[in-house]
């Protein structure tokens, strides 16, 4: 079905029930919006096809599935942000130092850290890339991603607890 105007006729008879589903998962309006257009984008590419007869049923399990990956991307950057649990004070710490510890995490991670662990890590926190990029890049899944990470941070987080102990 890529006929444009029937996938139009699609979007005008189900759009409002897609996008009510969308905002009962979500809470969140834009979020809705996009999981419904998103789904709406792959019938119009052809990635998705439709059939009249299951129409409206197909597109409601495509926008719960769409959302479902919207949540569960929302709590692996949970998970990732309870891992980097950092203390509510500001940080007023001069920038001398604050540039050698930076250094010292950089060197621990090139030392201390298997290859695919310190390529994720990098990746993640020099280029800011997302979990989905980098597994996209890396070709491993996004859990591969989060636990890769996961273990650089609780590495790195021994790692200097120990030496700013003088056990290092």
């Amino acid at each position: 079905m890529t006929d444009k105007e029937t996938i139009k006729e699609l979007f005008l008879a189900h759009y409002d029930r897609m996008y009510l589903l969308a905002k009962i998962l979500l809470h969140d309006d834009e979020e809705s919006r996009d999981a419904v257009s998103e789904v709406f984008a792959s019938v119009l590419d052809g990635t998705v096809e439709v059939r009249p007869d299951t129409a409206e049923s197909f597109l409601m399990t495509c926008v719960r599935n769409r959302c479902l990956k919207v949540l569960r991307g929302k709590a692996v950057r949970e998970r990732a942000q309870k891992l980097l649990a950092l203390d509510d004070e500001a940080d007023i710490t001069p920038l001398q130092p604050q540039a050698d510890r930076l250094e010292s995490v950089l060197r621990f991670c090139q030392e201390g850290l298997t290859e695919q662990t310190r390529r994720v890590f990098l990746m993640h926190y020099q280029e800011r890339k997302r979990y989905a990029d980098i597994s996209a890049e890396l070709n491993i899944s996004e859990a591969a991603v989060y636990k890769h990470l996961a273990q650089a941070l609780k590495r790195i987080k021994n790692h200097f607890k120990s030496s700013d102990n003088g056990q290092d």
